[in-house]
């Protein structure tokens, strides 16, 4: 049964709802409550009623960053009741299935929807910064921040436009009633404070409905402005390019504007001070001006106030404040001329604290019990977008394959300068460049044949598809574009179709998970030299 299932894919947790159940709990029950429940949930979706028992949360704040005094340092994440976190998970799966099967939802929205990720957003970046570079353009890239944008989502702008996106009536008063008299209890420490009664704002995070219902609110954004927008929930950047870097501020500029008519619109704002700009150019391209990009938050045909227009601030390597010279997207700090330095320098700060961490504890822990500590501590974060970290050096690669080979040596307990290579193959674990290769590997698998998110649908083509009247003996190569730079060669556009047409034969088993196993022994099997460290 459907519910029977929705309650089998929750994560066990032990944290409860202000009834004090929780999903472990829910699980250990699952055969005796969902007949019931499913009942109950088949009457409040046909009825189109969300039942008033269980729209009581308890809000626990979880600090962010900066001053703890300050409440605005603090995101609300809900704990809804628990019986309505099933019933939340399968209206979930059904709108989320009519946006995607009806094409509503905006494409390059990365953001909480199964198979994107931060990385399929970052890659669609830099391909569109780097397609300018080796144009020999400039291109604004603005990192917009929108103030509270989960908390202060207007219940009735949301259900219009819930409304045209085909909702039906039906579904259109459960959604209505679902969003309308909660309440909420806030915990701080075991302290639970009296139940308060919400206002007709938010989006509840730490929900299932909550951030699809916001994705739903801010899907109609990039059809405010011209500039290529890229999201990822309400992470939102603004690119666009013109060899001409005045005309291109003052387009961008006209675009700002516009973005700022959508938020008066929708009753949002932008915060500016955390709104950045950047000015993606080759290093011999100077930048001799202090360039301005204003933004105007006055309303049209209004009085105008002068305290209503700020000045965005510009990312730049000269900028006076280091922490200003590069700007951390989705994880990943992007700098004005992509060499992505700022980036390994976290990057490697990160694997220096594991490392660190791993040499206290190596001779007290089993082999096992190190290898775990590895994958948690030092490994996943080299996991994470290797796409997007290898777009720098050789050397920074080095680097960061100096520190994994210093931590494969800790875990197994080898001397300071032993041999890595067969220390890799006796642990199981893909060397940096192998990760780097396998990352970018599968990637173009899911692009080849067709199931990676849609909006990479024309990104590239085969040799066959751009000359399907010669009989090419590389017809199934994927093209690649002259390039101009040496920066080019590095950025996804370019290597990732590169990494895949210099791939053998196993390329071309299409399914996916034996793709996956050949892939694996492809690597594995790889014998190579490996820098000194």
């Amino acid at each position: 049964m459907l519910v029977g299932n929705t309650i089998q894919t929750m994560v066990s947790k032990s944290s409860t709802d202000l009834d004090g159940i929780s999903s472990k709990l829910l699980k250990s029950v699952r055969a005796e409550i969902e007949r019931p429940l499913a009942h109950i949930f088949s009457l409040s979706l046909s009825a189109g009623i969300f039942p008033e028992q269980l729209k009581a949360s308890r809000v626990i704040p979880i600090h962010k960053a900066g001053d703890t005094t300050n409440c605005d340092n603090y995101r609300p994440i809900s704990l809804v009741n628990a019986f309505s976190k099933i019933l939340e998970k399968i209206v979930c799966t059904k709108l989320v299935h009519h946006l995607e099967s009806t094409n509503l939802m905006y494409k390059h929205q990365y953001g909480f929807l199964k198979g994107k990720s931060t990385e399929h957003a970052l890659i669609q970046i830099l391909n569109t910064v780097g397609q300018a570079l080796n144009e020999n353009k400039y291109c604004v890239g603005i990192f917009l921040d929108l103030k509270k944008a989960f908390d202060v989502v207007p219940h009735d702008i949301l259900l219009k436009k819930l409304k045209k996106l085909g909702l039906s009536d039906t579904a259109l008063a459960w959604f209505t009633s679902y969003l309308s008299n909660r309440t909420q209890r806030v915990d701080i420490n075991g302290t639970t404070s009296d139940s308060a009664s919400l206002n007709d704002l938010s989006v509840f995070q730490g929900t299932s409905l909550g951030p699809v219902l916001f994705l739903c609110f801010i899907n109609d954004l990039p059809l405010a402005t011209k500039l290529f927008s890229v999201l990822y929930a309400d992470d939102t950047t603004g690119l666009d390019s013109d060899s001409d870097l005045q005309t291109l501020l003052t387009r961008v500029g006209v675009e700002l504007n516009k973005l700022a008519n959508w938020f008066r619109s929708n009753r949002m704002a932008l915060n500016v001070s955390k709104t950045k700009y950047m000015i993606f150019h080759v290093p011999n391209k100077r930048i001799l001006d202090n360039p301005q990009l204003i933004f105007d938050g006055n309303a049209p045909d209004t009085d105008h106030n002068p305290d209503l227009v700020s000045s965005i601030e510009r990312i730049h390597s000269n900028h006076e404040n280091p922490s200003h010279r590069s700007f951390k997207l989705l994880g990943i700090y992007l700098d004005e001329n992509l060499n992505f330095n700022a980036n390994t320098t976290a990057l490697s700060n990160k694997l220096s604290r594991a490392l660190f961490f791993i040499n206290r504890v190596k001779h007290t822990l089993s082999p096992k019990a190190l290898k775990a500590l590895y994958t948690s501590f030092f490994h996943s974060h080299l996991l994470y977008c290797p796409i997007i970290y290898s777009c720098t050096s050789q050397g920074n690669i080095n680097r960061l394959y100096i520190q994994q080979k210093k931590a494969i040596r800790t875990i197994t307990k080898s001397s300071y300068n032993a041999h890595t290579e067969p220390l890799f193959q006796q642990l199981n674990i893909l060397p940096l460049e192998k990760i780097i290769l396998h990352a970018k590997l599968t990637f173009m698998h899911s692009v080849y044949y067709e199931y990676s998110p849609t909006s990479f649908s024309n990104t590239w083509t085969t040799q066959e598809q751009r000359h399907p009247e010669l009989n090419l003996r590389n017809a199934t190569d994927i093209y690649l574009p002259f390039p101009r730079i040496e920066l080019y060669k590095k950025l996804p556009i370019y290597s990732l179709p590169s990494a895949w047409n210099e791939t053998g034969d196993f390329r071309y088993q299409r399914n996916a998970f034996t793709y996956q196993v050949a892939l694996r022994e492809f690597l594995t099997a790889q014998a190579g030299s490996e820098p000194p460290g």
